[in-house]
Formats: structure tokens, sequence, C-alpha cells
């Protein structure tokens, strides 16, 4: 028998040496990186955001119909917390259609919600990153205790712990960051009509009376059927009809430093 050695073949027998050798290494993942904030929608099909989510797309008219009744209670919670700070029960003089409408007042209450919005999804996006980039995520994590720290399943961090999914979580801490920001929005809001002095300055003047009600007057609010003042001299809050009312002015006041209008001629005259 001829036994003839070429290449990796003796013989007939192919040579199998380099079988037992290290693997070659494996490809590297060239799948892009998804860098999305939004929280991952994959796992989520059960949660009670998705659930509304597709009820409101089988009817579009819910959504401005949840919007709307969304921000009237949100109008109404920073309401309460606005003239607790004066005594006044704001409910017991409010009627229907001042619930509709108490969400539209302050432009505030948008700037709430957007910032609640991009807290709830940055603070969140570590578990999004980790939800939509597993593999990579894994090899920082690996890579140096930094990205373990960022990565980390912790309850700041991650919907796991507290059992909630990652859509359902993130509602839930906007709602909650609404509902805080608005309260101290607005006892702020209040605090400083109350203590130092802001708030649009009014004269009242009362149906039937010739002069108006003495004092310097602070224009809290209004209903549909109250007007709402803070005296501050006498420190006190109270609800005037509107029916009472025969007229309302503001008082503006000059910035520090202006000339009053009537010195303006003589000082032209110079």
């Amino acid at each position: 028998m001829d036994n003839r050695e070429q290449g990796d073949i003796h013989g007939d027998v192919p040579a199998i040496a380099h079988l037992g050798a290290a693997p070659l290494p494996a490809p590297a993942d060239g799948t892009p990186t998804d860098w999305s904030v939004l929280p991952a929608v994959r796992g989520n099909e059960d949660s009670v955001v998705m659930e509304l989510w597709r009820l409101l797309r089988q009817e579009p008219a819910l959504i401005v119909s949840a919007g709307y009744v969304l921000l009237s209670l949100l109008g109404l919670w920073s309401s309460y917390f606005f003239y607790l700070r004066f005594k006044l029960s704001i409910l017991d003089y409010l009627q229907i259609s001042d619930f509709l409408v108490a969400g539209l007042r302050d432009p505030a209450y948008a700037g709430i919600l957007g910032g609640g919005m991009l807290l709830a999804i940055l603070v969140t996006w570590p578990d999004t990153l980790r939800r939509r980039n597993p593999d990579k995520v894994e090899a920082l994590r690996a890579r140096h205790w930094a990205w373990r720290v960022v990565f980390s399943r912790s309850w700041l961090t991650s919907w796991d712990i507290s059992g909630l999914r990652p859509l359902t979580g993130v509602s839930v801490a906007v709602v909650c960051y609404m509902a805080l920001g608005a309260a101290i929005y607005s006892l702020n809001k209040a605090e400083n009509i109350r203590d130092a002095g802001q708030g649009t300055r009014v004269v009242v003047h009362l149906a039937g009376d010739g002069a108006p009600l003495p004092g310097d007057a602070r224009l809290l609010g209004s209903s549909s059927a109250f007007v709402f003042l803070w005296w501050p001299q006498q420190h006190r809050a109270e609800a005037v009809p509107i029916s009472a009312i025969k007229r309302m002015q503001s008082v503006v006041v000059p910035p520090t430093g202006a000339v009053a209008p009537a010195a303006r001629p003589a000082a032209a005259a110079r």
C-alpha cells in the first residue's frame, strides 16, 4: 500500500489534529445599538398602559376626552393646595363648569406634565437600554464596575423589583411627579402672594357704592360665581359674588426709579 503524505492528508485519512485547537473567534456583532429613550414595548403586552392604548386607538375621540379629564383633575388638585394657604375651601365655591376649566387657567401645568415625562424617561433609560440591547449591556457590565452601577437592577433604575411593567411604571412615575410638582408649585405661588406681597393688585368697586373698597387687595382667582380676594393688611381672604361687583381695576406698579407721569413735563421744561 502506498502511504503518501500530502498536505493535511495522511494516506486516505484526513488529519484531525486541528480539531482540538482553540475555536476561531466569533464574528463581531454588527447589530446597531438601539439608543431610544422610550420604554421598551416588547414584554408589555399585558400592561395596563398597553390595554388603555389599544382602547384609545380603537376610539380616537377618547384621547381628547381623557386628556381633558386628566388636565381638569390636575387643575382641581392644584387649586385645592393653592387656596389651602388662604383657609378657603375652594371646592365649596366651584360649579360644574369650573371643574371643566380648572386645568386651563395656568400654562405651568403643561410644563409640569412635560417635565415629569422627561424626568421619568431619563431615569429609566438604563433599564430601557438593558432591555433593548441585553448582550451589549452585559458586555459593558463585565468591562468596568461603573457600567455595573449604571445598569444595576435597583429600585431607582429598574422596574423588575417593583413588579411593574416598564410602561406602567413610567406612567405611574409621571402621575406622581405631576401631583407632587403641581402641589409644590401651587403652595409656593400662594406663599409668595400671602407673605411676599406678590400677585395682581386690584381696586374693587361694589355695586351701589360710590367709592372703592379701602385697602390693597390681591386677586387670587375667580370662578363662574365668585371672585377670590386677599387683603394683606387684614390678613384675610374672602370670596365675593360676581353679581356684587360693579367694577374691578388692576393697579400697575411702576418699576423702581421710574419717573411719575406728573413729573415728566417739569423735567422736560428744564
